[in-house]
Order: structure tokens, then C-alpha cells, then sequence
């Protein structure tokens, strides 16, 4: 199954981004909004999105996540560096059920992967791939 989340980044106006580099340099309160602003926007998204119907994923029933980047800007982009921003997406989609946690028992591996240009202009184009563990 697929989730795909379109995120503004906006450097000027603070209220308005919800997207986090790990080379940003965020005052901790700063970072805290911005990481509970897109905890919960992934949070709604994802149960609006899910198949209800499914069980949620579990240490009998693992899964493997692959994220793809797409970037507003021809920039280069190094796709693990949005990882505080994946990290709260992740966290909001725990929140809706997707898995009944977040830890290496549940969520096998992740992988990012570079997409292209995302065609929005100042938002970032995020893909999470879900797909249950190949034993």
C-alpha cells in the first residue's frame, strides 16, 4: 500500500513549514511545533486513507517501508536528511493504527530513495511504499 504526503517547505514563514532537514539549525521549541504539526497531518491522512479492514502490522506480521523524495528544486538532495521529517510522519501513522509500533520488530527495514522533482513548487513530495516483510 502507498501514503502519499505533500509537504510545504517554507524557511521564511515558520507556520507554514512542515518539513525538517537534519541540517537544520531549529531552536528545540521551534522543531517540537513543526514535528507535532506533521505528526498529526499524517495522523488524519492516514486514517482517512487505510484499509480499514486490515490488521494492523505486528512482530507476526512485519513490514518493510520504502520512502521516496521528491524535491521542489533541482538542488542536489540527500533523501536520508529528511529523516526528522519520516520520523513524525511515521509517528502520526502509528498513532492511526497503520502498526501497533514503530519499533525493528514491526517495521523491518526502511529505505529512502530519491523520486525527481516533486512538480509542486516549495513542496516536497513524500512516498511511503508499505509492503509486508518477504520472509
Amino acid at each position: 500500500m502507498k501514503f502519499e504526503f505533500s509537504l510545504p517547505r517554507n524557511t521564511k514563514n515558520k507556520a507554514q513549514n512542515m518539513v525538517i532537514n537534519s541540517n537544520d539549525r531549529q531552536h528545540q521549541t521551534d522543531k517540537a511545533k513543526v514535528t507535532r504539526r506533521i505528526r498529526t497531518f499524517a495522523y488524519w491522512h492516514t486514517l482517512m486513507n487505510k484499509d480499514k479492514g486490515r490488521a494492523a502490522f505486528s512482530p507476526s506480521n512485519p513490514c518493510e517501508v520504502t520512502v521516496t523524495i521528491y524535491s521542489p528544486t533541482k538542488s542536489k538532495l540527500d533523501p536520508p536528511n529528511l529523516y526528522p521529517t519520516v520520523k513524525a510522519i511515521i509517528d502520526g501513522m502509528t498513532d492511526a493504527g497503520m502498526w501497533v509500533d514503530d519499533n525493528y520488530k514491526v517495521i523491518k527495514s526502511m529505505t529512502f530513495k530519491y523520486g525527481g522533482l516533486s512538480g509542486e513548487k516549495g513542496h516536497y513530495k513524500l512516498i511511503f511504499d508499505i509492503r509486508e516483510e518477504m520472509r
